[in-house]
């Protein structure tokens, strides 16, 4: 019998709103953190991704003119972020692809072609995670017309040549996690009761080594900053411990849900709290918006741009089309929101907000195009 952890914690929703004021200060008199702000962005343009270098600090923001080191690639079917490594996947053909392995801390890359060793074939590339020294794909092949089968490829790339292990999964593969060694398997079982289920390979010997019921509905997987593996669900969300494999739930009381089952960037800071797009519902006229998720506290912020920026700053002067990437200047307490401007051009910018304790607009840039990923290089 299972036994399970309830964590009943009433979640509260912040709507901040802003100064609207580019002179405002800090009431009580205290001097802002400032010191040197590097970013990369990766910048979308018509479906290209290509690196922007943004220098400045707390203050003040400008474009670096210099090559970023990401040679310019199309924008990939499968990603997969681990601190400040961007695992791509790009379908080439219906039994074919590339991945390409980016580390932003030295801007060095790593590509490499998958699945030509299957011949002819139909698959259907399900999730990509990278863990060190392996990446890790989740895909479904076809077959017959009646049948597919399910697998993950172990992908050795620490050497000079490349090195892979197909493993055989009972369930149709639809995220994937890994920490402590293991990989974690978020899978559906549509052959019996389209129930999702956990499934956990020990990474040395790609060999199960637990699985789990997660019930209807499970849709989303990912790492927390201690290493352990959130399930999200539209209600609640689900935390296992990646060692010993113990899980707790948090169950979001009803019209609270934190909403960040679609972003797929979250970004943490040093005291666990995520950034990401949020579906904003009814909270705000756009559909995705900035936010704040305290785990600890099952606390949600959200930034509703209405709220703190005037209707000709929205309408005009940024023509803010719709939230793209948010990310986090922890140096500054800078809140970085990536975002696709209104009309038909492809043309972007970046907002910056003071986060806290008084939210105030910072300061924005315009781009030639929209914020895809955000990365903090200094």
């Amino acid at each position: 019998m299972k036994t399970y952890t309830l964590v009943y914690a009433f979640m509260a929703f912040s709507i901040f709103g802003c100064s609207k004021s580019d002179t405002d200060t800090v009431d009580d008199g205290k001097i802002e953190p400032s010191v040197e702000a590097d970013y990369t962005l990766l910048v979308n343009t018509k479906g290209m991704l290509t690196g922007k270098l943004l220098n400045g600090d707390a203050e003040t923001l400008s474009v670096n003119d210099a090559e970023s080191g990401f040679i310019a690639i199309a924008e990939p079917q499968l990603i997969s972020e681990e601190g400040k490594v961007l695992t791509m996947y790009h379908k080439k053909s219906n039994c074919g692809g590339s991945i390409t392995v980016h580390d932003f801390n030295d801007a060095t890359s790593k590509s490499f072609d998958v699945f030509a060793d299957l011949g002819t074939c139909t698959l259907t590339p399900k999730a990509i995670v990278k863990g060190d020294p392996m990446v890790y794909i989740a895909y479904e092949k076809e077959v017959s017309t009646e049948t597919n089968e399910f697998w993950v490829r172990a992908i050795d790339i620490s050497g000079t040549e490349i090195t892979f292990e197909d493993i055989a999964l009972k369930y149709t593969p639809e995220g994937l996690a890994f920490s402590n060694d293991r990989l974690f398997i978020l899978g559906l079982d549509e052959e019996i009761n389209d129930e999702h289920k956990l499934t956990v390979l020990d990474a040395n010997t790609n060999i199960e080594v637990f699985e789990d019921n997660l019930g209807f509905d499970a849709r989303s997987i990912f790492k927390n900053p201690e290493g352990n593996i959130i399930i999200g669900y539209d209600e609640l969300h689900s935390t296992y411990n990646s060692a010993t494999l113990a899980f707790t739930y948090t169950n979001y009381p009803s019209g609270k849900a934190p909403n960040f089952l679609n972003s797929e960037f979250k970004h943490f800071d040093s005291s666990g709290k995520m950034y990401y797009a949020m579906l904003a519902g009814t909270l705000s006229a756009y559909s995705l918006v900035p936010a704040i998720y305290d785990f600890d506290k099952n606390l949600t912020v959200l930034y509703a741009y209405e709220n703190f920026l005037t209707a000709a700053q929205l309408n005009f002067e940024f023509e803010i089309e719709n939230t793209t990437v948010v990310h986090y200047d922890e140096a500054n307490n800078l809140l970085l929101i990536g975002y696709k401007k209104s009309g038909a051009g492809n043309k972007g910018g970046l907002l910056r907000i003071k986060a806290n304790p008084q939210p105030k607009f910072a300061g924005n840039i315009d781009l030639e195009g929209a914020p895809y990923a955000i990365y903090i290089t200094n």
